[in-house]
């Protein structure tokens, strides 16, 4: 698996952004936590041509759902659909 650096890098050259935060109620914008009062980190991806996140990186009821290997595939996804060496 590569580095968020590296991942930030090539989203940049293709065209997205990745955020880093804890997943959030879509609704209320409150912190999920389970029941020990921890907190879940996750990744979201902006598509910067549209301003927009990418969806499946939040859904109807929270944000911030990826984890780094779910970042990785989209991306390397996204490589593969535009002909660009991963």
């Amino acid at each position: 698996m590569k580095s968020i650096s590296t991942l930030r890098k090539r989203a940049r050259a293709v065209g997205y952004s990745i955020k880093q935060g804890f997943q959030h109620y879509t609704v209320s914008g409150a912190i999920f936590t389970n029941w020990n009062g921890e907190r879940f980190p996750g990744y979201m991806v902006l598509d910067l041509a549209t301003n927009c996140y990418v969806w499946g990186s939040y859904d109807e009821y929270y944000t911030y759902l990826w984890q780094l290997e779910d970042v990785e595939n989209f991306l390397r996804e996204v490589y593969e659909r535009n002909g660009l060496t991963w």
